[in-house]
């Protein structure tokens, strides 16, 4: 015997239903930097995960691609930092040393940290002095632990979307548009030009960077006596992260560091420097400014966002939003950008939503391009794949069909 009559019990569902839901974007809002960088993530590890694909099961090619991705940036981060400290050092003039107590896990780190916290429960300072101490001590170790705490997180949700993007992907089709349907090609075009954004800006950022090194060392052994260019390997780095700002690109890194050349040119102990400060302008604004944006990116990231919008979504969505809007930007214009060519014509004059553009057809991928008999897991999409249909459907990591094959085989 039903409790309540059919209409009030899908009522009372759909009121459950809207809460959890609910409480869903409220947990997600509260991680928002977390997650959008672990989509950002799972997009730049995904081509690598693909081609795994070829050889190996999904499960097994999203572990391999982790292990094959997250060492060698560790191994690039500690190689960063050492040069970091190195470049630091001679900057300052100190003993390179000297930072270790500022490294954490190192030898030297545990005792700075018991001689902070003996100078902030020392009688000597007042009151004051130590409750400041030892608040900034607990501070930065609350915010480094938290930090590490969220980029593990967002190792996980990439790591989660490369083992199940499949199954994702089909749950999508099944329930809410299959292959040829509007909302299939909504996700279609969405996926891809994601994919086009987060993987060509990752690769522009490593392309860049190598490519400021051979720059910033080439022009230090033909810059005159005192007067080099400081810290090359660091500024290689930030000029490739610069790169994630289109038409900004590396300006924000070599015009500053042009300038103070130019200062020490015209005030240091030798003048007559200023035909270098003109070289590094020429050969900088060529080779680190019009070849990343009028070659590199075009080939790397592709056409299929307007440059414009890319502006906004960086440069404005890291005013509003903070770090993460360096991620989130890009993904609300895209997902904004593909609502406006696919669905809002059609509502706005009630007509039935298809998968036609029906405006804008230039701004974004063109979803017709994708036919009914493409898989959203292709190596443009990434997500799945008519041929490894077998990982979509099953539960257990497509083995269901490896186990029946080998019955079959031993029958």
């Amino acid at each position: 015997m039903a409790i309540l009559p059919e209409d009030r019990e899908r009522l009372a569902w759909w009121v459950f239903t809207a809460a959890m839901l609910g409480l869903l974007v409220f947990v997600l809002w509260s991680f928002v930097g977390t997650v959008v960088f672990g989509v950002f993530l799972y997009y730049g590890m995904r081509p690598l995960d693909q081609r795994l694909r070829q050889r190996l099961s999904s499960d097994t090619a999203a572990d391999l691609t982790m292990v094959l991705v997250t060492v060698p940036v560790v191994l690039l981060v500690g190689y960063t930092a050492i040069v970091g400290v190195q470049e630091l050092s001679q900057l300052t003039g100190s003993d390179p040393s000297s930072f270790a107590r500022f490294v954490p896990w190192s030898p030297e780190q545990p005792t700075a940290l018991v001689e902070d916290l003996q100078k902030a429960l020392s009688p000597g300072p007042a009151e004051t002095n130590r409750q400041e101490m030892l608040s900034a001590v607990l501070s930065g170790l609350s915010t480094a632990a938290t930090a590490l705490a969220h980029f593990f997180l967002s190792l996980l949700l990439a790591f989660v979307l490369l083992r199940e993007d499949g199954r994702l992907a089909e749950w999508y089709r099944n329930q809410f548009g299959s292959e040829g349907s509007a909302a299939y090609t909504y996700a279609l075009a969405v996926d891809r030009d994601l994919h086009s954004v987060y993987v060509g800006n990752v690769l522009t950022v490593f392309a860049v960077t190598v490519l400021g090194l051979v720059v910033y060392n080439g022009l230090n052994h033909v810059a005159p006596p005192n007067l080099a260019v400081p810290a090359p390997a660091l500024l290689a780095l930030l000029t490739g992260l610069a790169t994630l700002v289109p038409l900004v690109v590396g300006k924000i890194v070599y015009v500053p560091v042009g300038l103070l050349l130019g200062y020490q040119a015209t005030n240091g102990p030798e003048p007559g420097g200023l035909w270098f400060v003109g070289l590094f302008f020429v050969v900088c604004f060529l080779a680190l400014d019009l070849l990343p944006v009028a070659i590199l990116r075009p080939i790397i990231a592709g056409r299929n966002v307007h440059g414009g919008l890319m502006v906004f979504a960086y440069i404005g969505g890291t005013m509003l939003f903070g770090w993460y809007g360096l991620f989130l930007g890009p993904l609300l214009v895209v997902v904004g950008v593909q609502l406006a060519r696919i669905v809002v014509p059609e509502l706005i004059h009630g007509e039935p939503v298809t998968r036609k553009v029906g405006a804008a057809e230039a701004l974004g991928t063109t979803p017709e391009s994708a036919t009914p008999d493409e898989s959203v897991d292709s190596d443009e999409t990434g997500t799945s794949d008519e041929a490894g249909s077998s990982d979509d459907v099953t539960t257990d990591g497509g083995k269901a069909d490896e186990d029946e094959s080998g019955n079959e085989t031993n029958g």
